[in-house]
């Protein structure tokens, strides 16, 4: 009797390791992971992109009033354009100057190659690229909707911190990582955004005064 008991308890414990593994074991899954591949390059790939610090990357957008999320968007379409890679073989139509300059529109697409290359590169990608850019969107909006000085402020947090968010993402890519200091390269793109913003909110504010 005792050993049917252990051959219950044996066969009982080999079928629950069964159940709970072997059981899903997908023995297609090198085949489905070559063809979710394929379908990434189909899509659109890139093989260049452009590397700055997330933190340092915040830090900029926030101080400038969120203007030099334009120099990162040109730099970054800059790369892009120039690695870009897709099995369709359609090309990205326009310059980085002018997707940059549309940003608000090419922001989903470069979130798209983002998050695609990154999970091709078997990296955590971001949040999707509708998402993110919904929220980015949002919270540029909110900067010009919500009144008081507080509320516009935690608006730009949101709007520097999604970028930022994506270029985390990028930044596990080298395998290496991306300093934050201030480089001297830094200063001239800064500088100008700078002022640019200094005016921008200046004008944004007194027009919420008057």
């Amino acid at each position: 009797m005792e050993k049917w008991v252990d051959f219950i308890v044996v066969f009982g414990g080999l079928y629950l390791i069964y159940f709970f593994t072997l059981r899903r074991w997908d023995y297609t899954s090198q085949a489905k992971q070559k063809a979710e591949r394929e379908v990434l390059k189909k899509q659109g790939l890139s093989n260049s992109f452009y590397f700055i610090g997330e933190w340092k990357l915040f830090a900029y957008i926030f101080i400038t009033g969120g203007l030099y999320v334009f120099y990162w968007l040109y730099k970054q379409w800059k790369a892009v354009l120039k690695g870009y890679i897709s099995t369709d073989k359609k090309p990205l139509k326009g310059g980085p100057f002018l997707r940059a300059l549309g940003g608000l529109g090419t922001f989903y697409q470069l979130a798209s190659i983002i998050n695609r290359t990154c999970t091709y590169m078997h990296k955590k990608p971001a949040a999707a690229a509708w998402l993110s850019g919904s929220f980015w969107l949002a919270s540029l909006g909110a900067i010009a909707a919500l009144p008081g000085t507080i509320y516009k402020i935690l608006a730009l947090v949101v709007f520097a911190a999604i970028p930022s968010r994506l270029q985390h993402r990028l930044n596990a890519l080298p395998g290496q990582a991306i300093p934050n200091t201030f480089q001297l390269a830094d200063s001239v793109p800064l500088v100008l955004t700078l002022l640019a913003g200094i005016w921008l909110w200046t004008a944004l504010l007194l027009k919420i005064s008057l």
